[in-house]
């Protein structure tokens, strides 16, 4: 088996269609389904039934998917380490990185990072945290949002109380002002919901909706409505000019936890120590501020 073979398993899986997959990889479809049937031969199973609208995966085709995840992830902490060898810190560091923590601590770390160590190709995802978790194979490390990633190692950087925010000049108001809401996880968008009802005495209903927790705090300045936002994205706020009222739940405080996530392998790579040093360093002097 090649490397390219269990590429094209992981993409065939991901895609569930061969026209789909020979786009993704540039290759003609007959030529995935030739390669297809040949890997099928090689494990001796039937690894996807084809049906008119998609490739189904069967329960042996799920172990080789997973053996092909295994196996890609190997051979790039190999290559990696063979960059590595080199001397200096060198190679690439993949981050996947949550939209808020990208917005606020990442840009910082990046800097000095780069700084330091010129000669590390950077390959950067930000999304919600959702999506990097789904797709942390393919990250050295993941700095993500509210649960632990499990089988991985998780190092707790931080927590954010949350904050009810309305422009002081619009307290009379208050009721008939639309409720911004950034996306976030269903367990999380609960809980503010639960907090919202109890406490302004009236249903839940988000008007306006954002996919950024940055352009939900830009609506907020603009006067546009209201909002519950983590405690990161206030501190630069005007208390002369807002109103923030703490978030809690049955006497507790919401609190959103953020971990760096790995696999414990990954620090035999330097480029990925030394992010990891820097980012905690970072944490640790933004927390005294």
């Amino acid at each position: 088996m090649k490397i390219d073979d269990y590429r094209l398993l992981i993409t065939l899986d991901e895609t569930r269609t061969l026209r789909k997959a020979a786009e993704r990889l540039y290759i003609s479809q007959p030529a995935v389904t030739q390669r297809l049937k040949s890997i099928e031969r090689h494990f001796g199973v039937e690894i996807f039934i084809r049906t008119k609208k998609q490739l189904i995966t069967t329960i042996e085709g799920a172990m080789v998917i997973e053996h092909a995840k295994t196996m890609l992830k190997r051979e790039r902490l190999f290559q990696d380490k063979i960059k590595a060898h080199i001397g200096s810190v060198s190679g690439t560091l993949s981050i996947g990185c949550s939209s808020l923590v990208g917005q606020t601590v990442l840009p910082e770390v990046l800097s000095r990072y780069t700084n330091e160590f010129p000669n590390v190709e950077i390959q950067l995802q930000v999304g919600s945290s959702e999506h990097i978790k789904a797709h942390h194979n393919d990250y050295h490390i993941m700095i993500v949002r509210g649960n632990q990633l499990l089988n991985l190692h998780n190092d707790h950087l931080m927590d954010d109380q949350h904050y009810f925010i309305y422009p002081k000049s619009k307290a009379s108001e208050l009721q008939k002002l639309p409720f911004i809401e950034f996306q976030a996880d269903p367990v999380y968008i609960n809980q503010i919901k639960t907090w919202y009802h109890h406490h302004m005495s009236q249903d839940y209903h988000a008007r306006i909706k954002v996919d950024q927790v940055a352009t939900c705090k830009a609506l907020l300045l603009s006067g546009v409505g209201v909002t519950i936002l983590p405690e990161i994205m206030v501190k630069d706020l005007d208390e002369n000019e807002f109103e923030l009222v703490k978030v809690d739940i049955e006497e507790e405080s919401l609190i959103r936890s953020t971990y760096l996530s790995y696999d414990v392998s990954m620090l035999q790579l330097p480029q990925v120590s030394s992010f990891i040093n820097i980012l905690k360093d970072q944490v640790a002097a933004s927390s005294t501020i």
